[in-house]
């Protein structure tokens, strides 16, 4: 059988009421633990700092800082405060965009069964406001099977919007929210003054990620793929680019859009961006009309090779081979034959496909122009009305 030890009893007085001795201002039952205790409670925290210490000192050995009196250099401190600066300016102005799309189901005859799954999809894109009163910019590919638009503003308000005008060619859309205040806008820069190397910065919703900012340089300018020829050909960037940036912007360092992020190439390596210019050359139409009218020749065309370029004696080579001319057609109309060479077109040079289609989709529907053709080594000139460019 076990025995415990009886726990001491309290010193009393003979009045048989506990004995109080005071230390240091504090009142203790005069006993003898308590001051064991105080003696304990001291080690501990003499024994904790101890430890405190030596984990300071062990975690500040596993890395180096740098004083507080270190200095940034300051080309890269006067960089960093510019872009923080420009995000701050633009980001107010960029909106994300929620776009509800009809699925397969909404197309199915009746009275098929429902197919699994949410009956719409939602997709997202970025755009940006060019105007106070609501006014947004976007890719005509992130809205067009929308049948409901949904913008999210800056200060997280979520507004539907409505389709103004759709450029399905160009790949522009313009939208239009009602609000009871003006928003903050980006203003429109002049692309043909981009220079290959000059800093930009893409803001969009990357994945859905809001208010995201991207940094980069121009790496590339009058890219050919898709259809460059209708906006000029495509500015190229490293600034990254990825699924849902497509309708926001590109701005320079001066804080002035010079392309709206529209496509990418691998994982978002090389980014390409419609330039400004073409933008502002379509907007009026958008506006008023809701679409845009183009020019319209009517031929096929290609490079003009060396080989041709010496036959009709045009070394070194310069202008744009007409490959076929559609029947009924203005170039037809005008008396242009396959196998002509255009080299001018209402007054401006023509050395490359690009240049021709570009001259031709920027000029006015009905317009008269002279275009200049070399046909065996003859230079001629005929006169040519516009028609308009099939819409697709």
């Amino acid at each position: 059988m076990l025995s415990y030890p009886k726990p001491p009893c309290p010193a009393s007085s003979s009045s048989g009421q506990p004995r109080y001795g005071r230390i240091s201002g504090i009142i203790f039952p005069e006993k003898r633990y308590p001051f064991k205790l105080v003696q304990t409670l001291t080690s501990s925290l003499v024994l904790l700092l101890l430890i405190s210490g030596q984990a300071t000192l062990a975690a500040s050995s596993l890395w180096t800082e740098k004083p507080a009196s270190a200095q940034t250099p300051v080309a890269l401190a006067t960089l960093n405060r510019s872009l923080q600066e420009l995000a701050s300016e633009l980001l107010p102005a960029v909106v994300s965009l929620k776009v509800e799309t009809r699925t397969d189901a909404a197309a199915l005859p009746d009275p098929h069964p429902p197919l699994p799954g949410p009956p719409n999809h939602l997709a997202t894109g970025s755009g940006f406001i060019i105007r106070s009163d609501g006014l947004i910019l976007t890719n005509d590919h992130v809205v067009e099977d929308g049948i409901r638009i949904d913008v999210q503003l800056y200060d997280g308000n979520t507004v539907e919007a409505s389709v103004l005008g759709r450029d399905a060619i160009g790949d522009l859309a313009l939208l239009k929210v009602q609000v009871d205040h003006p928003l903050p806008v980006v203003p429109l820069g002049k692309s043909s003054e981009l220079q290959v190397g000059e800093f930009v910065a893409a803001f969009g919703s990357p994945f859905g990620f809001e208010n995201t900012m991207t940094f980069g340089v121009v790496s590339a300018l009058k890219r050919r793929f898709m259809r460059s020829g209708v906006v000029g050909g495509y500015i190229q960037t490293d600034a990254s680019i990825n699924t849902g940036n497509s309708g926001g912007p590109l701005v320079n360092m001066r804080g002035e859009v010079v392309g709206i992020n529209t496509a990418t190439v691998g994982r978002g390596e090389l980014g390409f961006a419609i330039p400004s210019d073409a933008i502002k050359a379509v907007l009026p139409q958008l506006y008023s009309g809701g679409h845009v009218r183009r020019g319209y020749l009517g031929v096929q065309i290609r490079p003009l090779d060396l080989p041709k370029a010496r036959e009709l004696g045009m070394v070194p080579q310069s202008g744009v081979y007409v490959h076929d001319v559609l029947i009924d057609k203005p170039a037809q109309q005008a008396g242009i034959l396959a196998g002509d060479v255009i080299i001018q077109f209402d007054g401006a040079q023509i050395a490359t496909p690009l240049d021709l289609q570009s001259a031709v989709a920027g000029t006015p529907v009905g317009k008269t122009v002279q275009v200049q053709v070399r046909r065996q080594r003859a230079t001629r000139t005929v006169n040519l009305t516009l028609g308009e460019m099939p819409r697709q």
